[in-house]
């Protein structure tokens, strides 16, 4: 049986959802930020629930700009979540690879075309494990507002090079948004070197104890220096010192995979980003 979720359910949801941590940062930073009714924040979403005796067996979220998360280990039956998402408009859907995989297929969407169809690396690393480079002459310090037009471009690239975006004004207008909000929640840092900007790293998901890694970019021009790993193991020794135990992220491919293994973070899975090239409609069982 599956449910439509409301804000009563807000505990039991979390309780569940906090029992598989690595894979269920995205939905359990909405829900704690907007709760499981939507509202009008782009990142709001809508939550159902699959009932298993009474209990949380499963959790699917559908947010306003139509990305379908999911929480669904060892449940087989998903015919009740298209029966309750049939006539949604979908944008795109992410989650841990063979979850993705079998909700796509029972929602009818497996063939449906997609800019974006790739599963990444999934890793993990305990705090207490953190390999932090000894380099002198590294700096990473909070973005501000006046480092705006530069992490703008960067962020751009970021997402043409890693989830498909076409570069233009609409890119450079999320960008733009991504930068600033990030900023404000105080996620985005920027590393220097002798008093240069050679790259970024933010966090894209925040809860006690536990932070998930995102958006790190080094420009062409710096690349093969390190740059990447040296600023995600600085802003990790950060947030370890302010109490989180546990990092999670995805990588866009073996750079990156070096890069992180080489500060400590071990593979444990593999996670699904999927992007549809416009957005499909869930038919009707």
């Amino acid at each position: 049986m599956i449910r439509v979720a409301v804000a009563a359910d807000a505990p039991a949801l979390e309780a569940f959802l906090a029992r598989h941590p690595e894979t269920s940062m995205f939905l359990r930073q909405n829900l704690a930020a907007h709760g499981p009714e939507g509202g009008s924040h782009a990142h709001a979403a809508r939550f159902w629930w699959l009932e298993d005796m009474g209990e949380v067996a499963g959790v699917v979220a559908l947010t306003r700009q139509g990305m379908l998360l999911m929480q669904v280990p060892g449940v087989e039956a998903l015919a009740p979540v298209r029966q309750a998402l049939a006539g949604e408009r979908i944008s795109g859907m992410n989650g841990e690879a063979a979850q993705v995989a079998r909700l796509r297929a029972a929602l009818g969407l497996a063939t449906e075309p997609c800019s974006l169809d790739r599963t990444e690396p999934l890793y993990r690393m305990a705090l207490a494990d953190l390999l932090v480079p000894g380099a002198t002459d590294l700096q990473l310090r909070p973005a501000t507002p006046a480092d705006a037009g530069l992490l703008t471009g960067w962020r751009a690239d970021y997402l043409v090079e890693t989830l498909g975006a076409v570069q233009g004004p609409r890119t450079e207008a999320d960008a733009a948004a991504q930068v600033s909000a990030l900023t404000a929640q105080d996620r985005l840092r920027v590393l220097e070197q002798a008093g240069t900007p050679v790259a970024m790293t933010s966090f894209n998901a925040v809860l006690p104890g536990i932070v998930q890694v995102g958006g790190v970019f080094t420009p062409p021009a710096r690349r093969g220096r390190g740059h990447a790993r040296d600023a995600v193991a600085l802003h990790l020794a950060e947030a370890r010192a302010a109490g989180a135990g546990e990092a999670i992220l995805f990588a866009s491919g073996p750079p990156a995979m070096r890069a992180y293994e080489g500060i400590g973070f071990q593979r444990i899975g593999g996670y699904q980003l999927v992007f549809f090239a416009a957005p499909a409609e869930v038919p009707a069982p």
